[in-house]
């Protein structure tokens, strides 16, 4: 039987990549102050409790002219993750909240 999926989301740098790699227990994903350094999906096996879980990191959704080559692939991989998905983590940046970017993503 799959595994239930579930994927990271939100902006870039709210710290998906940091939780995917905390929920890891090591370093799988990039880290990076710099937006845009996650690219595509990356997954793990997790265990919570006595549960296992397919967790999805994601590339930051932001909008962006859809003319932009990279972006638009970007953007296809995590439509890929959120159709995927059993369930959605969202990320929010604390000291942002929930933004008019957030909402539009």
């Amino acid at each position: 039987m799959a595994l239930p999926v579930v994927a990271i989301i939100g902006r870039p740098n709210v710290g998906k990549s940091t939780l995917f790699n905390r929920l890891a227990g090591r370093r799988i994903a990039i880290v990076s102050d710099i937006p845009g350094t996650t690219r595509d999906r990356v997954s793990i096996d997790a265990e919570w409790g006595r549960h296992r879980y397919l967790v999805v990191d994601t590339a930051g959704v932001e909008d962006r002219p859809h003319d932009e080559l990279l972006w638009s692939d970007i953007r296809a991989q995590v439509e890929v993750a959120l159709n995927q998905a059993d369930a959605i983590i969202f990320m929010v940046d604390i000291n942002d909240g929930v933004t008019d970017a957030d909402e539009d993503s």
